[in-house]
């Protein structure tokens, strides 16, 4: 709820303004994610994520969150790879 609000700040300062209105909410929540059920989805990713890691496709190291760690690119191919469907509204 924290990002979808500040994303609708961001995209209201884009537009000119310094305030939300609704459409600014209903355009960044019409994204769906559609796929296999979560136990698989992780099992899946935890494993594309070792594989990365193996094959020597991490973009640093230390504690980083997945786009850190991975690249969006990259992460978003390993989430296909997983099962997982982005579908727009």
């Amino acid at each position: 709820a924290v990002l979808l609000a500040n994303s609708a700040r961001a995209r209201a300062a884009l537009q000119g303004r310094d305030y939300v209105i609704p459409d600014d909410v209903k355009a960044l929540a019409t994204a769906t994610l559609r796929g296999v059920d979560g136990y698989t989805y992780t099992a899946r990713m935890l494993a594309w994520g070792a594989g990365q890691a193996l094959s020597g496709g991490l973009q640093a190291s230390g504690v980083l969150g997945p786009v850190a760690a991975f690249g969006l690119p990259r992460l978003i191919e390993g989430n296909r790879e997983a099962g997982l469907e982005l579908v727009v509204d």
